[in-house]
Protein backbone atom coordinates (compact mmCIF):
# COMPACT_ATOMS: atom_id res chain seq x y z
CA UNK A 1 0.00 0.00 0.00
CA UNK A 2 1.01 3.34 -0.56
CA UNK A 3 0.07 6.62 1.36
CA UNK A 4 0.03 10.07 -0.47
CA UNK A 5 0.29 13.52 1.63
CA UNK A 6 -0.16 16.39 -0.15
CA UNK A 7 -0.13 19.41 1.74
CA UNK A 8 -1.74 22.08 -0.06
CA UNK A 9 -1.91 25.95 0.20
CA UNK A 10 -4.78 27.86 -0.44
CA UNK A 11 -5.38 31.73 -1.18
CA UNK A 12 -6.33 33.37 1.48
CA UNK A 13 -10.28 34.19 1.91
CA UNK A 14 -10.47 31.17 -0.62
CA UNK A 15 -10.52 28.70 1.71
CA UNK A 16 -14.37 28.05 2.22
CA UNK A 17 -14.48 27.89 -1.03
CA UNK A 18 -12.14 25.31 -1.80
CA UNK A 19 -13.31 23.15 1.00
CA UNK A 20 -16.54 23.05 -0.73
CA UNK A 21 -15.09 21.81 -4.36
CA UNK A 22 -13.61 19.37 -3.04
CA UNK A 23 -16.59 18.27 -1.04
CA UNK A 24 -18.86 18.97 -4.06
CA UNK A 25 -16.16 17.14 -6.67
CA UNK A 26 -12.77 16.63 -5.78
CA UNK A 27 -13.07 14.03 -3.71
CA UNK A 28 -15.70 11.89 -5.26
CA UNK A 29 -13.26 12.19 -8.50
CA UNK A 30 -9.83 11.38 -6.49
CA UNK A 31 -12.30 8.11 -4.95
CA UNK A 32 -13.25 7.12 -8.49
CA UNK A 33 -9.61 6.70 -9.69
CA UNK A 34 -8.49 2.68 -10.06
CA UNK A 35 -6.06 1.68 -7.34
CA UNK A 36 -7.59 4.65 -4.76
CA UNK A 37 -8.66 2.61 -1.50
CA UNK A 38 -9.34 5.96 0.39
CA UNK A 39 -9.30 9.80 0.44
CA UNK A 40 -9.45 12.28 3.35
CA UNK A 41 -8.81 16.03 3.55
CA UNK A 42 -7.75 18.24 6.55
CA UNK A 43 -8.03 21.62 7.14
CA UNK A 44 -4.66 23.09 9.31
CA UNK A 45 -5.60 24.80 12.88
CA UNK A 46 -2.87 26.80 13.23
CA UNK A 47 -2.64 27.65 9.61
CA UNK A 48 -6.32 27.42 7.99
CA UNK A 49 -4.67 28.00 4.64
CA UNK A 50 -2.86 24.81 4.70
CA UNK A 51 -4.96 21.72 3.46
CA UNK A 52 -3.56 18.07 4.17
CA UNK A 53 -5.13 15.79 1.63
CA UNK A 54 -4.29 11.60 2.47
CA UNK A 55 -5.00 9.25 -0.46
CA UNK A 56 -4.27 5.18 -0.10
CA UNK A 57 -3.62 3.46 -3.20
CA UNK A 58 -2.69 -0.30 -3.35
CA UNK A 59 0.26 0.27 -5.56
CA UNK A 60 2.73 2.98 -6.54
CA UNK A 61 1.73 1.73 -10.07
CA UNK A 62 -1.53 3.44 -10.02
CA UNK A 63 -0.34 6.18 -8.27
CA UNK A 64 1.85 6.55 -12.10
CA UNK A 65 -0.96 5.82 -14.10
CA UNK A 66 -3.38 8.51 -12.23
CA UNK A 67 -0.59 11.19 -12.95
CA UNK A 68 -1.30 10.42 -17.17
CA UNK A 69 -4.80 10.30 -16.87
CA UNK A 70 -7.51 12.44 -17.67
CA UNK A 71 -9.10 12.20 -14.24
CA UNK A 72 -5.79 14.07 -13.17
CA UNK A 73 -5.93 16.83 -15.77
CA UNK A 74 -9.82 17.47 -14.41
CA UNK A 75 -8.76 17.71 -10.87
CA UNK A 76 -5.71 19.99 -11.21
CA UNK A 77 -7.88 22.17 -13.39
CA UNK A 78 -10.10 21.94 -9.90
CA UNK A 79 -7.29 23.10 -7.82
CA UNK A 80 -5.77 25.73 -9.99
CA UNK A 81 -8.07 28.60 -8.81
CA UNK A 82 -7.78 27.93 -4.77
CA UNK A 83 -3.78 26.81 -4.79
CA UNK A 84 -0.65 28.86 -4.75
CA UNK A 85 1.36 25.62 -3.93
CA UNK A 86 2.35 22.70 -1.83
CA UNK A 87 4.03 19.88 -1.16
CA UNK A 88 3.49 15.84 -1.96
CA UNK A 89 5.36 12.72 -0.21
CA UNK A 90 4.42 8.90 -0.43
CA UNK A 91 4.90 6.75 1.82
CA UNK A 92 5.09 2.33 1.35
CA UNK A 93 2.92 1.26 4.23
CA UNK A 94 3.78 -2.47 4.96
Amino acid sequence: MLLERAELQIRESMELEFAAAMKSKGLELLASVPGVKSVQLGRGVENPQKFMLLVEWDAMDSHTAFKTSPIMTEFRALLKPFSTGGAMEHFNMN
